[in-house]
């Protein structure tokens, strides 16, 4: 594994004002994976865009990390629709409509 790929829990949390147990809340409900890296805990840099939406809704709107993860995916199902409504639309246009 490469070191440069993740982030330290300890390092998203101290820079985000935030208790680490949050993030295991998360982990519960398989809202971002935690993983050991030399004795460390960290999580890949692929979430973390999913994880600081998570960190604002749950700030902003006072969410429980159950809420989070029918908002989660809520919001993945919409991402979806959209890329579908995209391809559908591309499929049309070669058709001249």
């Amino acid at each position: 594994m490469e070191r440069d790929k993740y982030i330290r829990i300890i390092d998203f949390c101290e820079g985000h004002g935030l208790e680490t147990r949050f993030l295991y809340e998360l982990q519960e409900f398989e809202l971002i994976s935690i993983q050991k890296l030399e004795k460390e805990e960290v999580f890949h840099r692929r979430e973390l865009r999913r994880l600081e939406r998570l960190l604002r809704l749950h700030r902003d709107l006072h969410i429980n990390p159950q809420g989070l993860q029918a908002v989660d995916h809520l919001l993945n199902r919409v991402q979806q629709l959209e890329e579908e409504v995209l391809q559908l639309r591309r499929a049309l246009g070669r058709y001249g409509t």
